[in-house]
């Protein structure tokens, strides 16, 4: 079997941040000898870790649905992705009753074509900065509400009352577990660690330590970006913090992809797999 799309993303997670970990090390080369060029490499820094984020969440929506059609025909998706996508051929302006009753007909059709699917209709038409409400619907299409709430109380929260070094052997640990998670499809986990909500539960609780982290994380790129504060705040080390903290979200967020598609094997199974083969052991 081929390699998964999610484990391709995983393995290259870390030269992703190639080019970050490259102008931090030149920062911190020139922080003595040129002031101005370490304080515009810092301000560069701050624009380009939340780009590196979006590319991001495009690449993990876009590589999921990739495993899902490699694995799955339209009628062995969940009813919430085959919603979302056919939601996304329906007008605008209709009515929701006019809305759900269209979706269903679409529905059907689609169950009869047992086709794959676009990953265009999970993903936002414009260029959106990873705010904590875009990632959370970029979760709600594929079925996973709340995305957030789900981090809570989790193993990825402790980012928040660790140091720099605790990250960083984190991230090394949990990069070559999610690796050997994602090496098979429907992949593979040996427990819950989430607490994934279903659609009934979406109620929203109070912000999270992760979403006022990106609030401030997409603010500063803001005052940067746009000329609103041309000081440079950041250290170094402040800024080696704050990555390091967007790949520990990065990692959580492929943990939750992991489980959700990894824990339902009777729901969604490879074509190749019979539902007697996976229900009735050896």
């Amino acid at each position: 079997m081929s390699q998964n799309y999610l484990n391709l993303l995983i393995n290259e997670l870390e030269s992703r941040w190639d080019e970050i970990t490259t102008l931090l090390k030149a920062a911190e080369d020139h922080k003595e000898t040129n002031v101005a060029l370490h304080d515009a490499i810092c301000r560069s820094v701050t624009v380009l870790m939340v780009t590196n984020l979006e590319g991001f969440y495009k690449d993990l929506i876009r590589n999921t649905i990739d495993d899902l059609n490699d694995n799955y025909r339209f009628n062995e998706l969940s009813e919430a992705i085959q919603r979302h996508y056919c939601s996304k051929f329906l007008d605008s302006q209709s009515t929701d009753k006019a809305k759900n009753t269209l979706t269903n007909i679409l529905i059907e059709e689609f169950k009869i074509l047992n086709s794959n699917i676009n990953f265009k209709p999970f993903l936002y038409s414009k260029n959106n900065n990873p705010k904590p409400q875009i990632i959370e619907t970029l979760f709600d299409n594929l079925g996973i509400n709340i995305v957030f709430q789900i981090l809570k109380s989790s193993r990825y929260e402790l980012v928040f009352s660790e140091g720099n070094s605790y990250l960083e052997d984190k991230i090394s640990e949990y990069t070559y577990e999610l690796h050997n998670c994602s090496l098979n499809f429907p992949y593979q986990y040996t427990s819950k660690s989430f607490n994934i909500l279903t659609n009934t539960s979406k109620q929203r609780k109070e912000r999270t330590l992760w979403e006022e982290f990106l609030d401030q994380l997409n603010k500063r790129r803001h005052e940067v970006a746009h000329g609103n504060d041309l000081r440079n705040i950041d250290s170094v080390e402040h800024l080696t913090f704050q990555k390091n903290k967007i790949i520990f979200l990065q990692l959580a967020l492929i943990h939750i992809i992991i489980e959700e598609f990894g824990t339902y094997t009777a729901i969604y199974r490879p074509r190749s797999i019979s539902l007697v083969n996976i229900l009735v052991p050896n």
